[in-house]
């Protein structure tokens, strides 16, 4: 199930990817259960979720995946960005990428 609660304060950083088009979906699946294990493998990760797109409007730019990862702290979010883990992920996932755009905020009023 699902879980909808409502996420923490704090920053929020998120990844768009899209993969190149000959990529194998097992390829996918080995790229999200990898980026999945960085919230056990990087202390400072607070929670991570992500999914496939799946808007109807057409305006996704080649991005094809969503990953948000939640940090307490722009301390945390910099420590996952050098963290040896985080690195090693991201160097293995280049070559299967074809869009990506990374975007960080922190959430605003409800």
């Amino acid at each position: 199930m699902t879980d909808l609660s409502p996420r923490p304060a704090g920053l929020r950083h998120i990844v768009l990817l899209g993969f190149q088009a000959d990529i194998p979906a097992e390829t996918v699946r080995e790229i999200e259960r990898r980026f999945a294990a960085l919230e056990a493998l990087v202390p400072s990760v607070a929670w991570f979720e992500f999914g496939p797109n799946v808007s109807p409007e057409g305006l996704n730019a080649g991005h094809t995946h969503a990953f948000v990862l939640g940090f307490a702290t722009d301390a945390d979010r910099d420590a996952y960005l050098v963290h040896p883990d985080h690195v090693a992920f991201a160097d293995w996932v280049k070559p299967h990428v074809a869009a990506l755009t990374v975007l960080d905020y922190r959430p605003q009023g409800a």
